[in-house]
């Protein structure tokens, strides 16, 4: 091979790898674009202007996106679309804030959906530390049953107490669900949301924690 050819070969596998990177990027954030056409004008440049900032500081843009075209689904007007996109990405920053810089994309979007249904945000710093401290390397599930906690009319420090315990005790993900499906049965038999939690968490802690 001719020398100088010989020394261009690399430079120019690593310019085609980077394009074809790009390539494949452009391509993602067309097809986000293409979406975002279901959208009027104004509201298609500020929320694709949201999710270039979220993409830029490596936060997910899907959940940015499915909120935009939730709201279109349903009707809502322009200005409240663009309203919520940007509430959304705000808890998706403090999400990973209170989570850490090693958070995955499924951890800060629960903990965005956690910290909007009234879940404070020490409250998401606390169940990463006690999650890791027993041994378990993700919080989504837990960030998942608090929120279901909430929406079901148990109040948030009740469902930030119990949510703790389960994750201090070191309970398995079946645990989790087979706590989330008795609880959401006794609310619907009748029993008051918190009590029901809270008897239940320490059946799921009895039952379920690494001390079984």
């Amino acid at each position: 091979m001719i020398p100088s050819l010989r020394r261009a070969t690399p430079i120019l596998v690593g310019a085609w790898c980077a394009l074809l990177g790009w390539s494949r990027c452009a391509s993602a954030q067309r097809d986000g674009d293409a979406r975002l056409a279901r959208l009027d004008s104004t509201t298609r440049v500020a929320v694709a202007a949201v999710m270039d900032s979220a993409r830029k500081t490596r936060l997910p843009t899907e959940p940015l996106l499915d909120k935009a075209l939730e709201g279109a689904t349903r009707g809502v007007d322009g200005p409240r679309i663009i309203t919520a996109v940007r509430g959304l990405y705000a808890e998706l920053r403090t999400a990973r804030a209170s989570l850490g810089p090693g958070a995955s994309n499924d951890e800060i979007k629960a903990g965005a959906i956690a910290l909007h249904a009234g879940l404070p945000m020490r409250n998401l710093a606390q169940l990463r530390a006690a999650c890791q401290r027993a041994g378990r390397t993700r919080v989504t599930l837990p960030l998942t049953v608090a929120t279901d906690l909430i929406a079901r009319g148990v109040p948030v420090a009740v469902a930030s107490d119990v949510v703790l315990s389960l994750a201090r005790s070191g309970v398995r993900d079946a645990d989790y669900s087979v706590f989330q499906r008795n609880v959401r049965l006794d609310i619907e038999n009748g029993a008051d949301a918190a009590t029901a939690a809270q008897t239940r968490a320490r059946g799921a802690v009895l039952h379920g924690g690494r001390a079984s």
